[in-house]
């Protein structure tokens, strides 16, 4: 069974927070399927064949506690996260497997529980500015402007959960080696394939 995470703090005064792009993504991604999340005092969830949604009710900064909990419901088999990324421009999507936490406090508690190398990766963007500290912009609402660039990149983060559970992260990983190739105007949206992500 694959588990995939969606980033994010609970409550409506959260809810279109920048920190919450996770959630937002995996909300939408459900939205579009006609699923939804069943209630759950650690984590809200999506059972499917292959694959189990969360969505933790830990706060953020203690993910991993909610992992440690779907690993004592389900077999787990590997790991897919989705979060927000204050280091890449706005929209821009960014996969891999591996690495550290580059400082984000979600990734940091997940890390504790699961092994860095196993953990498989989509970030997006959400920018940064000097004009706010950095802990109060990720807590502030996401503003109209910037959905304009964020529902695509959105759309496009909810078509690879699609091939990540019908098929693997290789087929995540070539499908959007394959999009970056094919469409025109990727640079402008921010997209960037899996070579350019070094």
């Amino acid at each position: 069974m694959k588990l995939i995470i969606g980033l994010g703090n609970p409550g409506k005064e959260f809810a279109q927070n920048r920190h919450n792009l996770g959630f937002i993504c995996l909300d939408r991604w459900a939205s579009g399927r006609e699923r939804t999340f069943a209630k759950g005092d650690v984590f809200d969830y999506i059972i499917l064949k292959r694959a189990v949604l969360i969505k933790p009710k830990t706060w953020m900064n203690r993910s991993g506690e909610a992992i440690k909990q779907a690993l004592k419901q389900w077999i787990i088999s590997e790991y897919m996260v989705i979060y927000d990324d204050i280091e890449l421009p706005l929209a821009k999507i960014r996969i891999r497997q591996g690495g550290g936490d580059g400082g984000h406090n979600g990734l940091k508690s997940l890390l504790e529980v699961i092994p860095p190398d196993e953990l498989k990766r989509i970030r997006i963007g959400i920018g940064r500015t000097d004009e706010i500290d950095p802990r109060n912009y990720v807590l502030s609402d996401i503003l109209p402007e910037e959905w304009e660039l964020l529902n695509p990149a959105l759309d496009l983060a909810g078509k690879f959960i699609d091939l990540y559970i019908k098929y693997d992260f290789n087929a995540v990983l070539n499908e959007y080696s394959i999009w970056k190739k094919s469409c025109s105007g990727a640079d402008s949206s921010g997209i960037v394939s899996p070579k350019e992500e070094e």
